[in-house]
């Protein structure tokens, strides 16, 4: 064998040899976005130990960037086998949590959640003398904005619905959280029952995971709703087996009785304000969609656009310029003419008031 072949081979050993420790480097799996929100949370790290069985101690330092360290954690030892590996609950129970001496360590203390800030989660192990093995250090960042409230849109809390499989909508995820879904749960409420008894006991007649959307189109598969009846819906938002926020309760009723009235009523010369029938769950607009409204402003071009509901990213053209006025202006926009619009089908009008406020008017299209 050739020296240079002699050289090579000692080259190709010296790189394993010193490269080894950082293919075994013990390491951790985080997800700030998700559990970085409290104190809690910090105990959902895995730990991935690629060799050996081993003792050690862990150690979690919050800290925020204005206000230094908010958390100290120390676990007492506990083992780490090959593989990953969580934290073991005895060592969670029996952990010592320290929090500054000063306002924000109070905050904290007493109600175990983050407020908003910039933060550092680091998370050391210190593994027993006796196997002389150094540090296993890995920190990870994240500007912690706490969630909006998750808010259900329609049907509205308490309302009358004259649609058998009407269209569930609510506001996203807010800030969004990668990888996360929507669960949508919707229940008959009997006459001796609350809103969250309806959901906590009875057979869902929807009960919808895994969705991307806040919005869900009535399942065409699920029975539809009863005249008369009243029914109770939630939204939760989650990522994996974690919760990560819920809406209130809302209900509404089925209630379709009064639809020919309302059709009635519909048909003469009266210009209702906008902002009492967007209140409303059902509009019927007879080849014209009417409403009123009041500009204090100079002239200027009403801004609105009309989506179907059953296909929200098909935006209606060929809608005629409104321009309002200064003071009371009253609104008719011709539906007829456009040749856009289904007979019986439902569809929601997006327009923006001079003030800049958005309302949406949802809305059942009838011909002449």
């Amino acid at each position: 064998m050739s020296k240079s072949s002699h050289k090579i081979i000692i080259v190709i050993l010296l790189s394993l040899f010193y490269g080894a420790p950082a293919l075994c480097q013990v390491s951790f799996q985080f997800v700030p976005e998700i559990y970085g929100r409290n104190v809690n949370g910090l105990f959902n790290c895995r730990i991935n130990n690629p060799v050996g069985r081993k003792t050690a101690t862990l150690s979690i330092e919050v800290t925020e960037k204005k206000n230094g360290t908010i958390v100290l954690v120390r676990t007492q030892p506990f083992t780490l086998n090959p593989g990953s590996n969580i934290i073991p609950v005895s060592a969670v129970r029996s952990a010592t949590v320290q929090y500054p001496n000063n306002n924000i360590g109070v905050i904290i203390k007493h109600n175990q959640d983050f407020p908003i800030g910039d933060y550092e989660y680091c998370f050391t192990l210190n593994f027993n003398v006796a196997a002389n093995e150094a540090l296993a250090e890995q920190c990870f960042e994240y500007e912690l904005i706490p969630f909006a409230e998750l808010n259900l849109l329609e049907p509205y809390d308490k309302d009358s619905v004259c649609d058998a499989r009407p269209m569930l909508t609510w506001q996203p995820l807010l800030p969004a959280v990668q990888g996360s879904y929507y669960q949508l749960v919707l229940s008959e409420v009997k006459s001796d029952q609350n809103a969250v008894e309806a959901l906590n006991y009875n057979l869902p007649i929807i009960n919808q995971s895994h969705l991307i959307s806040p919005i869900l189109p009535y399942p065409a598969i699920d029975e539809q709703l009863q005249e008369g009846k009243t029914y109770a819906w939630q939204v939760t938002a989650y990522k994996d087996q974690t919760i990560l926020n819920r809406s209130e309760v809302w209900t509404f009723t089925e209630h379709c009785k009064d639809a020919t009235k309302k059709l009635d009523t519909l048909k003469d010369d009266g210009y209702r304000d906008i902002n009492d029938l967007v209140r409303g769950n059902y509009y019927i607009a007879v080849a014209y969609v009417k409403f009123a409204l009041i500009n204090p402003y100079q002239a200027k071009v009403l801004k609105y656009q009309i989506v179907e509901l059953n296909n929200p990213t098909r935006k209606i053209g060929g809608l005629p310029k409104i321009t309002l006025i200064n003071g009371r202006n009253k609104i008719k926009i011709d539906l007829f003419n456009t040749d856009s619009f289904t007979d019986g089908e439902s569809y929601i009008l997006q327009l923006q008031l001079p003030d800049g406020t958005e309302k949406d008017l949802r809305f059942v299209y009838k011909d002449q």
